[in-house]
């Protein structure tokens, strides 16, 4: 098994077995560090309703035929030939196939993808993390031009994203798709550095402020609902003086946009809110999806300094 040291891997009696031919996972598995137990397996609690099930400790398999399971050192170790990572934010690789419900990602996204250096790098304007979180996806036609800047300055014609982008002309994307992929890429990348210790309160929402200031100087601003109505706001949700809502939503791109331009989550500092948001839709810490196509609906004003 070629990644077999990356990982502990907890089959029991079955620790000989390749992943993908085992077909049915051991009765009980270690819990993780964190206390976290994989899917179809409960953490043993001294007040489970099942007999013998009391060890926390331990995961019990919650029927009789349970997935092959994995365990893993860290939440960023690849998994083993055969099996998948449970959730972004698991310690544990698992042999279930992963449900495709609905989602930009599952059903608009181009088949181009932009390799991450980092699990926690943020994707550059018009992309947005993928569940995995080792590329970026788009579901523009015609996404900006980016590369790596691999630490060197950018060239004429690119703004530098999050430090580790140089991205090309923005002017084939609306504001509110860059707000909608950002938004997206935002909520993913927010649970998995709150999951595994990365500086998630130091994060900004939701555009890179590069991209936002490039938006700015040609009219376009993030709209936020404000008693009813859309209000151009800036980048700490201060309404815009002197900007109307035709400016605000932007205009040309290739991809048409329905409902409010209000991006996906709304940051906060101290908790999950806005990954919360993101994963209401699309299973884990997806994003809203209807941001994904140009807004949502109604949604609290976001707090200063996010």
């Amino acid at each position: 098994m070629s990644a077999a040291a990356a990982v502990l891997l907890a089959l029991g009696g079955l620790a000989a077995a390749s992943p993908a031919a085992a077909q049915t996972g051991p009765a009980t598995i270690p819990a993780a560090s964190n206390g976290g137990c994989p899917d179809e397996y409960t953490r043993g609690t001294s007040i489970s309703p099942k007999k013998g099930q009391t060890n926390p400790d331990l995961c019990y398999a919650d029927g009789k035929s349970p997935p092959m399971v994995a365990m893993k050192r860290t939440t960023s170790e690849p998994c083993p030939s055969g099996l998948r990572p449970d959730s972004s934010s698991s310690y544990f690789c698992t042999s279930k196939p992963q449900e495709r419900t609905w989602s930009a990602e599952n059903n608009l996204a181009k088949d181009t993808k932009l390799p991450k250096p980092s699990k926690g790098v943020r994707c550059p304007t018009g992309w947005a993390s993928t569940t995995q979180l080792d590329s970026c996806y788009t579901t523009l036609d015609n996404p900006p031009a980016t590369r790596l800047s691999k630490g060197k300055p950018c060239a004429a014609g690119e703004i530098e994203e999050w430090g580790t982008w140089c991205t090309g002309d923005l002017s084939g994307v609306t504001r509110a798709n860059a707000e909608g992929h950002a938004s997206a890429d935002f909520n993913k990348v927010y649970m998995h550095l709150q999951s595994s210790g990365g500086d998630w309160q130091g994060m900004k929402c939701c555009v890179s402020p590069a991209a936002s200031a490039w938006y700015a100087e040609r009219g376009q601003y993030r709209t936020m609902r404000i008693n009813g109505e859309d209000v151009p706001v800036d980048d700490n949700g201060n309404p815009v003086k002197g900007a109307g809502k035709a400016v605000a939503s932007g205009s040309g791109g290739n991809e048409s946009t329905t409902g409010d331009e209000t991006p996906a989550s709304q940051c906060t500092s101290g908790s999950s809110t806005g990954a919360a948001i993101g994963s209401a839709i699309g299973g884990d810490a997806g994003a809203a999806l209807g941001s994904m196509l140009g807004g949502l609906g109604k949604k609290k004003k976001k707090k200063a300094g996010c």
